[in-house]
């Protein structure tokens, strides 16, 4: 894959699958709160955004916004720059095992809307806390906030949370840039 010149803007904060993603293609990433923060950023500055083709946005529990969505939004601004497939970081499903001992006893989980449906295989019927990234969804686990999360293994492997399954999807990306 060819390194890019100039900057790609992504979802942050660091240790999201997006910041990994970017870092691949281009030696210069910024990191933002929310994809369309990052996306306004490549528009204004004639840059690049990526956006993965999972990317869903939940307010209050009520889905918000989606990829096809956002493209459709961005129609006439900016133009698809490039599209391929890559590997996720490894991702896990760990507890914070001051609060549960197994899966079996996880009651309520947090994790990234495009995530849900390992919770839902893993441990159906866990009350879900949606967060913005993975690595947000970790920090409500082992803050005790939930009793566990799904999140990449190296950001699980800096907390306290005990991780007890793997999962190794691929994602579609997007590359953005201003229309010309």
């Amino acid at each position: 894959m060819t390194k890019l010149d100039g900057v790609i803007s992504t979802l942050g904060p660091s240790g999201t699958d997006s910041a990994h993603e970017a870092r691949k293609r281009c030696s210069s990433v910024l990191l933002f709160p929310s994809f369309t923060a990052a996306v306004e950023h490549a528009e204004q500055t004639d840059e690049y955004a990526l956006i993965p083709a999972g990317y869903l946005d939940f307010k209050e529990g009520q889905l918000a916004d989606t990829w096809v969505d956002m493209h459709f939004r961005l129609l006439g601004r900016m133009r698809i720059a490039d599209v391929w497939e890559s590997r996720t970081k490894t991702m896990c499903l760990a507890i914070n095992q001051e609060r549960v001992a197994n899966l079996g006893s996880i009651r309520s989980i947090a994790l990234h809307p495009a995530t849900a449906v390992f919770a839902r295989q893993a441990c159906a019927g866990a009350e879900i806390s949606f967060a913005s990234s993975k690595p947000l969804a970790v920090q409500a686990a082992a803050s005790g906030h939930v009793d566990a999360c799904i999140g990449s293994v190296d950001v699980v492997a800096e907390s306290n949370l005990k991780p007890i399954e793997y999962f190794h999807p691929t994602m579609v990306w997007t590359l953005y840039r201003a229309e010309k």
